[in-house]
């Protein structure tokens, strides 16, 4: 769906400054997606906006629209950016959104207590599901891959928005994408993505049980995410990465290849490739450990 001028008026009610043309809604932080529309309701991201060229329009309240003098991006001025921006978001998932009848290999193994949507779900060769796991729409699970009881994938991510007409629900219109040989444990909850970032699980990889990867995270190939671990949105982890017992990755941060987090950090910072963090917050594990012995002293 062509987002313009016209599709705005008619859904919000209100105008951009000049016309335009866009393909998606994207936040700016999505700066590899071509021709989008995004909103800023916020100085501190006026930077991410400026930054990212393929920002075609903009819903921008009166005020911040002064940081942007040019006739790029397009501005689409209103009271509340981010009620505007979700509500159009919204409109446009919920329309675009189209159904399919579930394809299960019949070489996969589901046990008769566990759940499968009936629609747009993928399930490959010798798959198995094990008891009371439940299975939901847009979920694609990969050859060989192993779902343990009780594990729940396509769950709906918490995706609220607070605006001056109310709390929006912004719905999920993405997948949950299992490459093959992946094994989930019991008891863990993976939530779908959305149109603009899928959650992905690399092939091989190892998710313990009671572990929480929340939308749109990236999993590499190989990795350990062990029990109690929490994947917060737009996280993207690269292959071979150990996530210990506990620890708490923060959105939209990337973790290296080779990365290793030890139980219970909290990481909110970046993780470089091969290096390792503990604490809380994380920090170099060397370092970590030199602060725990000048401390005890």
């Amino acid at each position: 769906m062509k987002i313009n001028n016209e599709l705005i008026n008619k859904v919000l009610g209100i105008s951009a400054d000049e016309p335009f043309e866009a393909d998606k809604l994207a936040l700016s932080i999505h700066k590899e997606i071509p021709d989008t529309v995004s909103f800023l309701d916020d100085e501190k991201f006026i930077k991410d906006i400026s930054s990212n060229k393929n920002i075609k329009a903009l819903f921008i309240t009166p005020q911040l629209s002064q940081h942007f003098k040019e006739h790029t991006p397009v501005k689409i001025i209103c009271d509340d950016p981010r009620y505007y921006f979700y509500s159009l978001y919204n409109h446009i998932a919920e329309n675009d959104y189209t159904k399919f009848t579930s394809e299960i290999d019949e070489t996969a193994s589901i046990h008769k207590t566990a759940f499968v949507s009936e629609t747009n779900v993928k399930i490959g060769k010798n798959v198995i599901i094990g008891p009371n796991a439940s299975v939901l729409a847009d979920v694609y699970i990969g050859d060989k891959s192993i779902i343990m009881p009780g594990a729940v994938l396509g769950s709906t991510g918490f995706e609220y928005k607070r605006t001056s007409r109310g709390i929006v629900s912004v719905f999920h219109d993405g997948k949950v994408v299992i490459h093959q040989n992946v094994e989930i444990g019991a008891n863990t909850c993976i939530d779908k993505g959305f149109s603009f970032r899928d959650t992905v699980i690399g092939e091989n990889s190892r998710i313990d049980n009671l572990v929480h990867i929340a939308h749109a995270a990236h999993i590499g190939k190989n990795c350990f995410i062990i029990a109690g671990a929490m994947v917060a949105g737009t996280v993207t982890i690269g292959d071979d990465v150990w996530i210990g017992p506990h620890a708490n990755i923060a959105p939209q941060v990337n973790v290296g290849e080779k990365g290793f987090v030890t139980l219970g950090a909290v990481v909110t910072k970046d993780v470089p490739a091969g290096e390792m963090v503990s604490g809380v917050f994380a920090m170099p594990h060397k370092k970590f450990i030199e602060q725990l012995k000048r401390n005890s002293k």
